[in-house]
C-alpha cells in the first residue's frame, strides 16, 4: 500500500494486520475518512445502506488498483478495545449494544447486502453510540442453496445452548452468516473472549433466547435481523438511551493532533515550526520528504538549535515526525543527528495550519531546493568556485531569497553559499570594469579586433546585478515595512538609486503607508508582556523580573523596577497613564512609574492560559481583567476594594456612571444605580464593544460587521463597517473608529457616509495577543501595540504624496547608515543614496 490512493493521502493503519488494510485518510480538502483496500464485497450495494447506525460509505473506486472503499471515519474505540481494557458488559447495556448492532445488520440485509465480517473490531463504541463499519470489504461466503424456504413463525425463538459447535463455512454464507456473526459477537460482549460452552448467566433469559437462535446450527432456522430487532424493541431496556463509551473519546484527526502540538510550544518554538515542516514538504502538493537534522540546526545559535529540538522532540513523540539515526556513510548531518521526515503523508492536508504555510511559499519551494541543492554540493565538494551559482539561477535564488520567501529561513550553509556567489559576481565584474577601463583608450583597436560585444556583453552582465539587486532592495523594503516602515522607505531609495525603472523599484518607492514611525522595544523576548498608555505616548514592558517604561515617541527608558514574585499574565495602564496595573495567577499589583518597587497584591489574578488581557474602566475606578479562552473574567472596585460585576459580563462607559451588563436576553443598560432591560444585546460579543466618548453610542463587532448603536440598541444611520470582528476604539471625539485584529488595522471617520481612513498590516502578534490601538489627544496620530513591543504611529492625515519621492525621503528620513546597509544589503558595498 503506497501513501495515496486516488484523490486520498493515507495515514495511520487502523485494522489489526488483516488481510484488509484500513487507512485513516484525508481528501484534498483535510477531511478524515476510512479508507479500505482491497475491498472485496458487494460496494454498490454497500452505498446504498442508510444507517445512523452504520458508517456509510462514502466513495469507491472497483476498477483501482487495488479496489478500494472510502467511507465515513468513526471516533472511538472498537468493542474489543472496550471489552479488553474495561471488562465485558452487563445488564442494560448488553440490551443497548444488542439493539444498536442488530438494528445496523437490518438496514444492510434492507440494502439487498450482507456485512460478512461482523467481528467486534468491526463495532466502534463512538461518541453517538455504536456503529457498524466494514462495509464492503469481505466477500460473502457462499448462501444457502434456497433461502425462500427458510420459515419464520414470527414469535421470539426460545433459549437454547449458547454454543457455535459445528457450524461450517458453508452455514455462515448470507444474511444468516450475519445473524450467526451477531450471536457470538454478543457472546463476546458479555464473556469476553473465553466463551462459555453452555450457560451464561450473565445473559437474562430474553436476550439468551435470541442470542441462542441466531446461533442455531441450521440457518434455515436462524431469525432474520428484522424479527431480531423486533423482539429486542419488545424489551424496554434496550430503549433506555444510547450505549456510549466508557471513557471520553480520544481520538483528534490528525490536523488538530499537529496543532495541539504546536500550541503547547510557546511562542519561540512556534516560530521555528513552519521553518522545520517546510523544509520536510515534499516538491508536490500533497507529498514528504526528509531532511538532515544537521541542515535545520547549522548555522543557529544555541538557543534556536535547542528550541528546534524541542520542536521536533513534540512532534515527534506525537508520531507526526519520524526520526532515523544517521550512519556511517552518510553526510556529515546523517552522521550527527541523523534524518528527520514528517511521519504521516496526510498531515500536509490534514493539518489546515501546515497547509497554509505550504500554500503561501509553495511556488519558492523548488528555488529553495535548487539553492539547497547545490549548496551541499558545494560544501561536499570543498567550496570550490566552479559549483557555484551564476547567471538566472543565481538572480533567481537572490530574489527568492529577499522576497519570495515568508517563513523559511536559510542555513548558515546556504546563506554562505550565496554570499560566496554573490562576491565572485561582483568581483568578476570588478575585474571587468578594470580591465575595460585600462583599454578605454585603445578603444578603435578593440573593436577592430571585434572585442566589442565582448564589452557589451560584461556591461550587461554589471547591468543585470545591478538590477538583480535593485528586486533585492525593493524585496526587502517590503519585508521589513510591516514592523518598520522607516526603513523600508530608506531601502526603497536605495533600490530607486540602483534602477529605477525596475517595477518592483517603482511600487516600493510609491507605495502609500499611513505609519510614519515605529518603535521598538530593545530588550524584547519571545515572553515579554506590554502596554501602551491611552494617550499612546507611553510602553510598559515586562521581560523576565524587570519591569521598563519607555517614551514612544523618543525611545528613551523613562523608569524601571523588579516586577513581582509570582507570574504576571496582563499589563493595563489607568486611563491618566500614572499607574501600572499587573495581574499576576493569584494576585493583581499597581505600579507608580519612578517608585522603587510595585505595590502589595490585592484582589484576583488570571490563571488560565491563552489570551489574556486587562484593562481600567474609562473613569480609572475598576480593573478588568479577563482570559478569553476559558471565559474567565472578574472586576474590581479599586475604591472600594472589593470585587465588582460578580458572575457578569460587563463593558463601562465614561465616568464609570453608564455600563452594558451581556446576559442574553436578560442582558441590561445600567446607568446611576438603574437598570434597564437591553435584551437587544442578545448574542453580541461584550469582548468587541466600546463606548464613544459621549456615552451616548456604542461601536460594537459583530460577525456581520461593525454597527454603532444608541443605548437603545437602535442602528445609527451609517452602514455597517467590515470586516469583522475586531478590537474597537474611538478617538477622543468620537469622530473616529479604529479597529485591529491580528492581521490589520483600520481606521473610519463615522457618519452617515463612513469613510476608510488607513488600513495597514500590522506585525504578526501571535494568536494569544492581538494589536490593540489607541488615538493620541488629538486624535490625529493612531498608536498600534503589535508584536515584540513594536508600537507604530500611523498619520491620520497625511499629507499629498510628494512631487520628488526621492527628496523626501531624503528629507523627512535620511538614508541608510553603513550600519543598516550592511545588516539589510550585505551583498552589496555601501553606497550613499541622499
Amino acid at each position: 500500500m503506497t501513501d495515496r490512493l486516488g484523490g486520498y493521502c493515507l495515514g495511520a493503519r487502523l485494522d489489526g494486520g488483516g488481510r484488509v488494510a484500513v487507512h485513516e485518510a484525508y481528501d484534498e480538502a483535510g477531511e478524515r475518512y476510512a479508507l479500505a483496500a482491497p475491498a472485496l464485497g458487494d460496494v454498490a450495494a454497500a452505498r446504498r445502506v442508510r444507517s445512523l447506525s452504520v458508517a456509510a460509505v462514502v466513495a469507491a473506486c472497483p476498477e483501482a488498483e487495488p479496489p478500494y472503499l472510502v467511507s465515513e471515519y468513526v471516533p472511538g474505540p472498537t468493542l474489543r478495545q472496550v471489552v479488553a481494557r474495561h471488562g465485558p458488559y452487563a445488564g442494560d447495556d448488553l440490551y443497548r449494544l444488542a439493539a444498536a448492532t442488530v438494528t445496523a445488520l437490518a438496514a444492510v440485509h434492507e440494502a439487498g447486502t450482507v456485512h460478512g465480517g461482523l467481528t467486534p473490531d468491526r463495532i466502534v463504541l463512538g461518541a453517538e453510540g455504536p456503529r457498524l463499519t466494514g462495509l464492503g470489504l469481505t466477500p460473502p461466503l457462499p448462501a444457502p442453496a434456497d433461502p425462500q424456504d427458510r420459515v419464520h413463525d414470527g414469535r421470539a425463538p426460545r433459549a437454547g445452548p449458547l454454543s457455535t459447535r459445528g457450524a461450517t463455512p458453508e452455514d455462515e454464507g448470507g444474511a444468516a452468516g450475519d445473524v450467526s456473526a451477531w450471536g457470538r459477537l454478543m457472546l463476546f460482549a458479555a464473556y469476553g473472549p473465553d466463551r462459555p460452552s453452555d450457560g451464561g448467566e450473565r445473559l437474562d433469559r430474553p436476550l439468551r433466547a435470541l442470542v441462542a437462535a441466531a446461533l442455531h446450527r441450521d440457518p434455515d432456522r436462524r431469525p432474520p435481523a428484522r424479527q431480531l430487532l423486533l423482539s429486542l424493541l419488545d424489551v424496554p431496556q434496550s430503549q433506555q438511551g444510547r450505549l456510549l463509551p466508557p471513557e471520553p473519546v480520544d481520538d483528534p484527526p490528525l490536523g488538530d493532533r499537529a496543532e495541539a502540538v504546536y500550541r503547547r510550544l510557546d511562542p519561540a518554538e512556534q516560530d521555528l515550526v513552519p521553518e522545520v515542516f517546510l523544509r520536510l514538504a515534499g516538491p508536490e502538493p500533497g507529498t514528504v520528504a526528509s531532511a538532515a537534522r544537521g541542515d535545520l540546526v547549522a548555522g543557529r545559535g544555541e538557543e534556536e538549535a535547542a528550541a528546534i529540538g524541542r520542536v521536533l522532540a513534540a512532534f515527534a513523540a506525537a508520531g507526526l515526525l519520524t526520526e532515523q539515526p544517521g550512519t556511517a556513510g552518510g553526510t556529515a548531518g546523517d552522521a550527527v543527528g541523523g534524518t528527520v521526515g514528517i511521519g504521516c503523508a496526510a498531515l500536509p492536508r490534514a493539518w489546515p495550519r501546515l497547509r497554509e504555510w505550504l500554500d503561501g511559499e509553495r511556488d519558492g519551494l523548488a528555488v529553495h531546493r535548487e539553492l539547497a541543492g547545490a549548496a551541499r554540493r558545494w560544501e561536499a565538494g570543498g567550496r570550490r568556485e566552479a559549483e557555484l551559482l551564476r547567471g538566472e539561477p543565481l538572480e533567481r535564488a537572490l530574489a527568492w531569497a529577499a522576497g519570495g520567501r515568508r517563513r523559511v529561513t536559510l542555513s548558515a550553509g546556504e546563506q554562505s553559499f550565496l554570499d560566496a556567489a554573490l562576491t565572485r559576481s561582483r568581483r568578476r565584474t570588478r575585474r571587468a570594469r578594470r580591465r575595460w577601463t585600462a583599454v578605454a583608450a585603445l578603444l578603435p583597436l578593440v573593436l577592430a579586433l571585434g572585442l566589442g560585444q565582448a564589452l557589451a556583453q560584461r556591461g550587461a552582465a554589471e547591468a543585470r546585478l545591478e538590477l538583480a539587486m535593485a528586486k533585492v532592495a525593493a524585496s526587502r523594503a517590503e519585508q521589513v515595512r510591516p514592523a518598520d516602515p522607516v526603513t523600508a522607505r530608506r531601502l526603497s531609495l536605495a533600490a530607486w538609486r540602483l534602477a529605477p525603472a525596475v517595477p518592483e523599484v517603482r511600487r516600493a518607492m510609491a507605495a502609500v503607508d499611513p505609519a510614519v514611525a515605529a518603535f521598538a522595544d530593545p530588550a524584547a523576548g519571545p515572553r515579554t508582556l506590554h502596554a501602551v498608555s491611552g494617550d499612546g505616548a507611553l510602553l510598559a514592558a515586562l521581560e523576565e523580573d524587570t519591569l521598563r517604561v519607555y517614551d514612544v515617541a523618543t525611545g528613551r527608558e523613562l523608569a524601571r523596577t523588579a516586577g513581582p514574585e509570582q507570574s504576571v499574565r496582563a499589563l493595563a495602564w489607568s486611563p491618566d497613564g500614572r499607574t501600572l496595573a499587573l495581574v499576576g495567577v493569584d494576585r493583581s499589583y499597581l505600579w507608580t512609574p519612578g517608585s522603587p518597587a510595585v505595590g502589595p497584591p490585592f484582589g484576583r489574578g488570571l490563571g488560565a492560559p491563552g489570551e489574556q488581557a486587562a484593562w481600567f474602566s474609562p473613569g480609572g475606578g475598576l480593573l478588568f481583567a479577563a482570559a478569553r479562552q476559558s471565559g474567565e473574567r472578574w472586576a474590581w472596585d479599586l475604591r472600594a476594594r472589593r470585587a465588582a460585576f460578580v458572575g457578569e459580563y460587563a463593558v463601562v462607559g465614561p465616568a464609570d456612571r453608564v455600563a452594558l451588563v451581556f446576559a442574553g436576553r436578560r442582558s441590561q443598560l445600567r446607568r446611576d444605580g438603574r437598570a434597564t432591560p437591553a435584551a437587544w444585546l442578545d448574542r453580541m460579543p461584550w469582548e468587541y464593544t466600546a463606548f464613544a466618548p459621549d456615552g451616548r453610542r456604542v461601536a460594537i463587532a459583530e460577525e456581520s460587521g461593525i454597527q454603532v448603536y444608541g443605548l437603545d440598541g437602535v442602528p445609527a444611520d451609517a452602514p455597517r463597517l467590515r470586516p469583522s470582528p475586531a478590537y474597537l476604539r474611538f478617538s477622543p471625539d468620537g469622530r473616529l473608529l479604529a479597529a485591529t485584529d491580528d492581521e490589520r488595522v483600520r481606521v473610519w471617520r463615522l457618519g452617515s457616509i463612513p469613510w476608510l481612513v488607513a488600513e495597514r498590516a500590522v506585525p504578526a502578534s501571535g494568536a494569544d495577543r492581538p494589536a490593540r490601538a489607541v488615538f493620541t489627544p488629538d486624535g490625529r496620530l493612531l498608536r498600534v501595540l503589535a508584536g515584540r513591543g513594536v508600537v507604530l504611529t500611523l498619520d491620520l492625515e497625511p499629507a499629498p504624496p510628494p512631487r520628488d519621492p526621492a527628496a523626501h525621503v531624503c528629507a523627512r528620513y535620511g538614508p541608510l547608515s553603513p550600519q543598516e546597509w550592511a545588516r539589510h544589503l550585505p551583498e552589496l558595498p555601501y553606497r550613499p543614496t541622499c
